[in-house]
C-alpha cells in the first residue's frame, strides 16, 4: 500500500506544471487603456524600476512601460485589443481577459 501511495505521489508531482507568481495588482480595461491597480505589497517586492509588459494571445507586445508599483497606473494599449492578455513584471505574470473591443477589427 505504501508503494502505491508513493507512486501516485510521484506521478502527481510529474504532472504539475511550473507556475509564475501572479503580478501583485488588479486589472480593469477600457478601450485603449489597461488600468493596473497595484496592491500595497507590490512596492516591497521586486526591483526598483521593473518593466511592465502587456502581450496579446499570440505573444506580440502591446505595451512596454516602467511599472510604478504604487497606486493606479494607466497603460495605453491598442483600442481594438480584446481577448486574453498577459501582464508581466519581471518574473511575475498574470492573465487578464479584455471582454470587449471597439470596431469591426478590419484594418483601414
Amino acid at each position: 500500500m505504501n508503494k502505491l501511495i508513493k507512486i501516485l505521489a510521484i506521478a502527481g508531482l510529474m504532472t504539475t506544471g511550473f507556475t509564475h507568481a501572479a503580478v501583485p495588482a488588479d486589472f480593469t480595461a477600457t478601450p485603449g487603456v489597461l488600468f493596473v491597480n497595484w496592491h500595497t505589497t507590490a512596492a516591497g517586492e521586486g526591483n526598483s524600476q521593473p518593466m511592465l509588459e502587456v502581450r496579446d494571445e499570440s505573444g506580440d507586445v502591446l505595451a512596454s512601460v516602467q511599472a510604478n508599483l504604487m497606486g493606479t497606473q494607466q497603460v495605453k494599449i491598442p483600442s481594438r485589443a480584446q481577448g486574453n492578455v498577459t501582464v508581466s513584471v519581471g518574473a511575475q505574470s498574470s492573465q487578464y481577459r479584455i471582454p470587449f473591443g471597439i470596431g469591426s477589427g478590419s484594418q483601414r
